[in-house]
């Protein structure tokens, strides 16, 4: 019964006991740093033998120590744990006096929390969970569970010898870590794992990054899937050479979309604040935005900007079409583009391009930013990839900013990060690690056959 209830406590060394010298009270409560917590009293003994001379040691009083384990019913469990000390006197076989302390398993020397809590609070830094909170659970402090993560930092490195065949990368606003304020998160768009966060998204920066990696491991990229930031271009085409450069589809129709919303606020500005033109454009707006294709006909409402008329989204759309030349055109640009980007048609992109003769400003300024990176637009049409996880991620990344009120160290950010994100590395590093360990035991054995 004893050895099911330190089972279910967490406590795995077999010679571990209940200490009998409190069998009235084996369990006690009282505050542990702050906290009610429950004691269990233990006890550490077993045979002991000398390290120099083989003789069992003599057994030499005990030392008190606690250890903070798993948590359960509410409250901290703190292990007060009486170990057994050994003395070995001088002697003919033993040239000096030798003394040890008994050792519990699962708990490392002068440490005074086991590896089950260790694993617990790691593990739920996985979880959207502030730092304190998992410490005030476990009984800890916060930068102590940093420091339980710190140690997994070795499974989160890149391997420079690897990068998968399709990545992307795509910046987000990081702190003060770097100078203009935004990092990059590298990904495998195949599998939307995460690579690893780059503390600074200029282009000197990344190109030093990637140059970490082998040649070989560069050259082996097929394809490099970012945003329209025009910086990214050079380096790109120097580092991964035989990549194919791919525009997020997203970003392309955002810079039509940004456009129609500066014809629309515009035309509302001539029109007149608390005019009809002004009132419904304000309204409406997010009818001149939707796909044309996915606006409705069918269904007819009272509009209140149109006199309580019985109108459906198409009949709205047209009547503010109707109310401003260059908000028609703008409108009509955009969606072309959606069109040309949904049915992958790279003939009505590029008549798209080539038509801005007369358009309002915002457009012609949209349009010569698509026509800079035509060949991109099109390369995206030949495949299904799209920053869409990248940007997703940055918003996980938000969220953990949030809950962690904002981080002053970039290495615990990155470490957080990855903890918390599909890491790519963590797998591949700690087969890595086995396979040396396993090669360092076949070389000690052939050296001592």
């Amino acid at each position: 019964m004893d050895d099911f209830t330190l089972d279910l406590l967490g406590i795995k060394d077999s010679s571990l006991k209940f200490d009998p010298k409190y069998q009235n009270e084996a369990t006690t409560y009282a505050f542990y740093k702050h906290k009610k917590a429950r004691f269990i009293h233990l006890l550490q003994s077993y045979p002991c033998f000398c390290p120099a001379c083989g003789q069992k040691m003599q057994r030499n009083g005990f030392k008190t120590v606690k250890m903070v384990g798993l948590p359960s019913g509410g409250l901290t469990n703190v292990f007060s744990i009486r170990k057994q000390k050994y003395l070995c006197p001088s002697s003919a076989s033993c040239p000096k006096t030798i003394t040890k302390l008994a050792a519990v398993q699962d708990v490392k020397a002068n440490e005074r929390i086991s590896r089950a809590v260790k694993y617990q609070a790691v593990s739920k830094l996985g979880q959207n969970i502030s730092q304190k909170d998992i410490a005030a659970d476990f009984c800890l402090s916060g930068m102590t569970v940093m420091r339980f993560a710190q140690e997994l930092s070795t499974y989160l490195e890149p391997n420079h010898h690897y990068l998968p065949q399709n990545i992307a990368f795509d910046d987000f606003k990081s702190g003060n870590f770097s100078q203009s304020g935004m990092s990059i998160i590298v990904m495998d768009i195949a599998t939307h794992r995460t690579l690893d966060i780059v503390r600074s998204r200029q282009s000197a920066y990344l190109r030093s990054y990637f140059l970490q990696y082998d040649r070989q491991a560069r050259y082996a990229v097929q394809s490099v899937t970012v945003d329209l930031y025009s910086p990214y271009r050079a380096f790109i085409q120097e580092i991964f050479p035989n990549a194919l450069i791919i525009a997020d589809r997203f970003h392309v129709i955002t810079q039509a979309y940004r456009a129609l919303n500066q014809v629309r606020i515009r035309a509302m500005k001539q029109a007149g604040h608390g005019s009809h033109v002004s009132r419904a454009l304000k309204h409406y707006w997010k009818l001149l935005t939707k796909n044309a294709a996915r606006l409705d006909f069918k269904h007819y409402h009272k509009s209140r900007n149109f006199r309580n008329r019985q109108l459906c989204e198409q009949d709205i759309v047209t009547r503010l079409l109707k109310m401003s030349a260059d908000l028609r055109l703008a409108y009509n640009y955009y969606q072309t583009l959606l069109q040309a980007v949904h049915q992958a048609d790279p003939k009505l992109l590029a008549e798209l391009t080539q038509s801005a003769a007369g358009m309002p400003e915002p457009v012609k300024q949209t349009n010569r930013t698509l026509r800079k990176h035509l060949q991109e637009i099109k390369n995206s049409f030949k495949t299904s990839f799209s920053n869409g996880p990248v940007e997703g991620t940055n918003n996980k990344i938000k969220t953990i900013k949030k809950t962690a009120y904002g981080f002053r160290n970039f290495a615990n950010f990155r470490l957080r990060v990855l903890v918390e994100l599909k890491n790519s590395y963590v797998s591949l590093n700690f087969n890595n690690q086995i396979k040396k360990a396993a090669s360092s035991i076949q070389e000690q054995a052939a050296e001592t056959s």
